[in-house]
């Protein structure tokens, strides 16, 4: 909806600096020549392949591996290896951080949000929050509740009585209950069913 976006004038990064602690991220935002990375990338499957290549051996031999199970009887087991067996580094500082090719942004300034937890999920839905400033989805009835989200995709009713400050997702493959203000610590859950070798539920 904006034919003139790609107008606006982009600059060469100069370097690219991932979560700088809390006294760097002040110096650059007082010095005023900063963007801050919103997250969004924008390549070709090739760049982004070439770049893996190079500074992600490992991740790109396993996707060699997974490129080659795709269609085969033995996919789920594949990938339920290969998935095990990886190295947790994100995209920012496996590649970003580290690559010597030209990367340019764009600067733009609009509304956005770090939706990395539930938490921040449900202050996004604050127009739909009811009197108690509770957010329900799907097939929910909440009695005396406040401040809690409340998502149910299980097919089947989810009642609550006398919650504050809680996180329910329901779906048809499991059930999650946690403090709202906890919501980020669902990566140890994560974790956990990682070990138990219960990829499938993640």
């Amino acid at each position: 909806d904006r034919p003139d976006f790609w107008k606006q004038p982009g600059y060469r990064v100069s370097a690219f600096i991932e979560k700088p602690s809390l006294a760097k991220a002040k110096q650059y935002l007082a010095r005023g020549n900063y963007f801050w990375n919103a997250g969004i990338f924008v390549a070709t499957p090739e760049a982004i392949l070439g770049q893996i290549r190079q500074y992600l051996p490992g991740l790109y031999s396993a996707l060699e591996r997974l490129d080659k199970a795709v269609g085969t009887d033995y996919w789920e087991n594949e990938i339920e290896d290969v998935y095990e067996k990886l190295a947790s580094v994100s995209f920012d500082n496996g590649i970003m951080e580290r690559t010597k090719d030209p990367v340019f942004v764009i600067p733009c300034e609009c509304g956005w949000s770090d939706v990395g937890s539930w938490a921040s999920l449900y202050e996004m839905k604050e127009g739909e929050y009811d009197k108690e400033q509770n957010v329900s989805e799907g097939e929910c009835i909440l009695v005396d509740c406040k401040k809690s989200f409340v998502s149910s995709k299980g097919g089947r009713m989810v009642a609550c009585l006398g919650l504050e400050n809680c996180l329910i997702v329901d779906t048809p493959e499991a059930l999650l209950v946690a403090d709202l203000d906890r919501s980020q610590e669902v990566r140890r859950i994560i974790e956990l069913l990682r070990r138990s070798r219960k990829v499938d539920l993640l």
